[in-house]
């Protein structure tokens, strides 16, 4: 399977999301690469030797990476999970995201369900969430996985199919609402650049919509989201300006941008323009600012599910330094994998240097 977004590639029993078929490496990537790395370690470098001035305190879990090979839970049982879980509390983590209940793209979902029986289906959940709580950990729970807000164009009958679909999760995931402390909206967006009102306007829409079903079921449930943070030079205020404008009708609670320091979307020099960004769209927004600092970067060959790799402890430092002047907590993404000693050796660097 394989569209303008992404294709999909079938593993030893799942499957993923990889870039597009067709799609290779050029000299001009490996350029731009080359590029952020140097602007990267050159901020590291003119920082100076730092330590964390805040404690990285929640992760990001999941059935597994939905565009890499990292942690594999699809076979976990609750003594697996006690363990994997022990283990991140161990580190200092006192909050767990589940990504995604199901990967709508994926055909998977990771819970017992009658509206997606037609999904290939694991019992991941469930033990997920009672390891968890046996643990004292808070739990956002998320819902349902899908590429919908990446979309350059969107029509109200997308958004119509989309808010329908959120909910039928949400709804079946309500069975496990004494487990869990907060919903976590999976599908992730970004500005992009320029501003895109009709799309803005159907973000809109899809936020509030949905929104409005998970307060009209419980008003007491927190709303997270983590979207990704673009650097474009000369633009970013037009961010501000798109954010609030998605948000107009309805927000989170608590937004996470993901700093995207890893992904290579944004270098370390620009990054306390966009975190600065960022405080003022939760601020003006009435949103808790919360920040997902990136422990990982891409890497050769970029194109395939082995394209992470942890990154050093001294960037991930300055990303913490520079996020702490503004966030009320740190998550990050997947120490499941980047923290055990066992699926990922080099993660050990930046863990001993920054949890406990």
């Amino acid at each position: 399977m394989s569209n303008e977004l992404f294709s999909i590639k079938q593993m030893p029993g799942y499957q993923l999301y990889l870039p597009p078929v067709g799609y290779c490496d050029t000299e001009a990537a490996q350029k731009r690469r080359d590029m952020r790395k140097q602007k990267n370690r050159a901020a590291v470098e003119a920082a100076g030797i730092q330590e964390p001035q805040m404690p990285i305190t929640g992760s990001f879990i999941y059935a597994h990476p939905p565009n890499y090979r990292g942690a594999e839970t699809m076979n976990w049982d609750k003594k697996d999970w006690l363990k994997g879980l022990t283990r991140l509390k161990g580190m200092g983590i006192d909050t767990v995201i589940f990504q995604a209940a199901l990967w709508s793209e994926l055909k998977e979902c990771y819970y017992p369900s009658e509206a997606f029986k037609d999904y290939r289906t694991w019992n991941i959940v469930e033990p997920m969430l009672e390891a968890a709580n046996e643990l004292g950990l808070t739990v956002f729970m998320g819902g349902r996985g899908a590429v919908t807000c990446w979309k350059e164009r969107l029509t109200g009958s997308m958004v119509d199919e989309e808010i329908a679909l959120q909910t039928a999760c949400f709804k079946e995931l309500l069975k496990y609402r004494d487990m869990f402390h907060g919903f976590y909206f999976s599908p992730e967006s970004a500005y992009t650049g320029t501003r895109n009102i009709e799309l803005e306007q159907f973000l809109a829409q899809l936020y509030h919509g949905f929104f409005s079903e998970i307060r009209n079921a419980d008003p007491s449930l927190k709303i997270l989201m983590s979207p990704a943070t673009f650097y474009y030079p000369e633009t970013m205020n037009d961010m501000y300006d798109s954010w609030c404008s998605i948000f107009s009708k309805s927000h989170p609670d608590i937004i996470a941008p993901q700093d995207s320091i890893g992904c290579g979307c944004i270098t370390m020099d620009n990054q306390p323009e966009a975190l600065a960004i960022w405080d003022r769209i939760a601020r003006d927004c009435g949103i808790e600012f919360w920040s997902n600092v990136e422990v990982f970067e891409c890497c050769a060959p970029y194109i395939d599910e082995t394209s992470r790799r942890a990154a050093e402890a001294d960037r991930i430092t300055l990303q913490i330094n520079n996020a702490a002047k503004y966030a009320k907590k740190l998550i990050t993404w997947e120490l499941l994998y980047y923290g055990d000693p066992e699926l990922h050796p080099p993660g050990q660097e930046f863990v001993k240097k920054l949890f406990r």
